[in-house]
């Protein structure tokens, strides 16, 4: 997939790439679309909360744990 960037926008987005530490503008985007998905997930989580979906910390911990073989903290 290629994805054309006006030419006017080119600079300021090269710029913002390197100012973050890419060396191409490819790296740059192909980062904030795994930002991009990582929020969203985020988002999901926090909707589901307020919705009163989930489950304790307790239980959480208690099945990680079981999955993982970690022992169970006193």
């Amino acid at each position: 997939m290629q994805i054309q960037i006006p030419s006017d926008q080119e600079p300021f987005i090269r710029s913002l790439a390197v100012s973050a530490g890419f060396t191409t503008v490819e790296q740059y985007v192909l980062d904030l679309i795994e930002r991009d998905g990582e929020r969203a997930a985020i988002q999901v989580a926090l909707d589901q909360a307020r919705r009163g979906d989930g489950r304790s910390l307790d239980d959480f911990d208690a099945e990680f744990r079981k999955r993982k073989g970690i022992p169970v903290e006193d």
